[in-house]
């Protein structure tokens, strides 16, 4: 064979080669990312578009991936050709897809790789013993020096009433790393190995916004606190591609099958905005992403050192900063003490802020001048005129005229903060679920029944006019809207007790929280969070009418859920 024929030769099977690989990827992209068909409409239904005048129609007409119509069933019929698709709801009702205000996706995915120690109502575990047991059994299948992680567990719910320790954990493995991670996020648990990975030591100090917690002869617990918890947390869960993708894909299944179209990572780091962003581009992630950036990756990311490549499903959203810690965990900062104190503090205890007032206001002041958006953390009161005291001296240096900064949690926001609130354009997220899954404690433990009604004033900021969402925080409590829904309108305990009946809202008011209000709030409404034309065609139905009885919402369940017109979750019948 001459040197011609043989270079064109390899230069065929060079091409079919690459050939072969571009058809493979195409496969694969077009396998998580199905393309929806030219025209769809549904009709005979109940279409809670969720617009402006709340208008409820018959039938949606969808081309490609966007919304063409919205009216009844005889209108859009009128305009449907006989290649459109047809689906007859039968009378159910469609609404927009949920926006998950705010949350950490895909941290729900946890399950796949690590325990679950939730108690009631959320999972099984009622003592420290089965806690152990279950940490025990990951263990077993984990090779030993990797880490071994566990999610969710609160002190105030099992038997013991107390942390797990640092021995206990040593006594399931000394040759893993073990970390337990609070149910609230802002705090967890490590054995000595998993201290030893991280540096920490008897002779460390507590850091600036966080506690190395010890007991009465100055030993380290294993219990780590706030910016204690930090450098531990962030090493337990850096997890291998393999473990991510499992995160991933567990997650994804589970907020589409609850409904949600968009997701959002509420407190970003470099690694895992990278993967969110590529598992966007090549299709792993079959719903929209909005991403939050922490302090430092945001000045990455202005200064050019980080570059990201946005799109219709991968958005960089506000800089995340964190006031304070969680109201549950005594580390919310309020502004009158606690109700019923942790040991060994005094008498007037009221939790403590992550961040001084000064070095709050600089950073706010920093990324507000550059234009930016901010979300902060903020869950006591204390904390929370903090932020409003930063925001409003931002306004003043750099005026804007709409900054649309937020409030996160907001929780124990006070009557006289919602007009602040207003005046300066913060909008708040709220987590009205903690009513369901902590107000039995809130009342009795922690706030005592004045403040505890008081969680999440929802009516009353609906009256004060300061637009709102209402979110889960999810891995800390499980991703469901509707019982979400269900909780800001009906504010009842996980025991069945109502706690502040006076910031009950209406349904209608509650999903709008949940679907337009939330694509508000990271500047999106104009593409998604209602049923008008021109917007993706990001879609839910639901088994029930939530209008029909705000007491059976938590009962309904989703049916099908689109993203850009594309059918990416239908619940199979059992």
């Amino acid at each position: 064979m001459t040197r011609s024929r043989l270079i064109l030769s390899l230069s065929a099977v060079l091409l079919l080669a690459i050939l072969t690989l571009l058809g493979a990827a195409r496969h694969f992209y077009l396998r998580w990312n199905p393309r929806p068909p030219p025209r769809q409409a549904f009709v005979d239904g109940q279409i809670l578009t969720l617009d402006e005048q709340n208008r409820i129609a018959e039938a949606v007409l969808i081309e490609a991936e966007r919304i063409a119509a919205v009216g009844s069933t005889e209108d859009i019929l009128a305009l449907a050709d006989a290649d459109t698709r047809v689906t007859r709801l039968q009378g159910k009702t469609m609404l927009p897809g949920f926006i998950e205000a705010h949350g950490h996706f895909p941290g729900s995915g946890l399950s796949a790789v690590a325990a679950d120690v939730n108690s009631p109502p959320i999972g099984s575990m009622k003592s420290i013993a089965q806690v152990l047991d279950s940490i025990r059994q990951l263990a077993a299948r984990t090779p030993e020096g990797e880490w071994v992680v566990a999610y969710g567990f609160d002190d105030t719910m099992v038997d013991e009433k107390r942390f797990v320790t640092r021995d206990e954990l040593d006594a399931v493995s000394t040759r893993h790393p073990i970390y337990v991670l609070h149910i609230s996020a802002h705090m967890g648990v490590a054995n000595a190995a998993a201290l030893e990975e991280a540096g920490i030591t008897e002779e460390s100090p507590d850091p600036a916004g966080g506690e190395i917690v010890r007991d009465g002869s100055g030993r380290m617990t294993g219990l780590l606190k706030e910016t204690a918890n930090d450098p531990v947390r962030d090493m337990a869960l850096e997890f291998s591609r393999r473990q991510q993708l499992a995160v991933l894909l567990a997650a994804s299944q589970e907020y589409l099958s609850k409904g949600v179209t968009t997701a959002q990572n509420g407190y970003a780091v470099s690694s895992q905005v990278s993967a969110l962003m590529w598992a966007s581009r090549i299709g792993l992630l079959p719903l929209r992403i909005v991403v939050w950036p922490e302090v430092s990756l945001a000045r990455a990311i202005d200064e050019g050192r980080v570059t990201l490549k946005q799109s219709d499903k991968f958005t960089v959203g506000a800089v995340k900063i964190i006031s304070d810690g969680s109201i549950q965990g005594y580390t919310g900062y309020l502004t009158e003490p606690y109700h019923v104190l942790p040991a060994d503090s005094p008498h007037d205890f009221r939790g403590y802020p992550t961040l001084s007032v000064d070095e709050l206001t600089e950073v706010v002041k920093d990324f507000h001048a550059r234009g930016r958006q901010l979300a902060i953390h903020a869950n006591g009161d204390a904390a929370i005129d903090a932020v409003i005291g930063a925001v409003k001296e931002a306004q003043r240096a750099s005026p804007r005229e709409d900054p649309r900064h937020i409030v996160v949690h907001a929780q124990m926001t006070r009557y006289d903060q919602l007009e602040p609130y207003r005046a300066l354009g913060l909008t708040p997220s709220f987590f009205p679920a903690h009513v369901y899954y902590w107000g039995d404690r809130h009342r009795d433990i922690f706030l005592g029944p004045e403040r505890a009604a008081r969680i999440s004033p929802l009516k009353t900021a609906t009256d004060e006019r300061v637009r709102y969402t209402i979110h889960l925080d999810t891995p800390v409590v499980p991703m469901d809207p509707l019982l979400l829904t269900w909780t800001a309108a009906r504010r009842e305990t996980s025991s069945g007790e109502s706690l502040g009946v006076q910031e009950r809202i209406d349904v209608m008011q509650a999903l709008r929280a949940t679907t337009i209000d939330a694509a508000w709030q990271v500047f999106q409404e104009d593409n998604r969070g209602s049923i008008e034309p021109g917007k993706f065609a990001d879609l839910v139905v639901l088994s029930g009418d939530p209008l029909a009885d705000p007491d059976a919402i938590r009962e309904l369940v989703v049916e099908k859920t689109l993203v850009g017109g594309v059918v990416v979750f239908t619940r199979q019948e059992t």
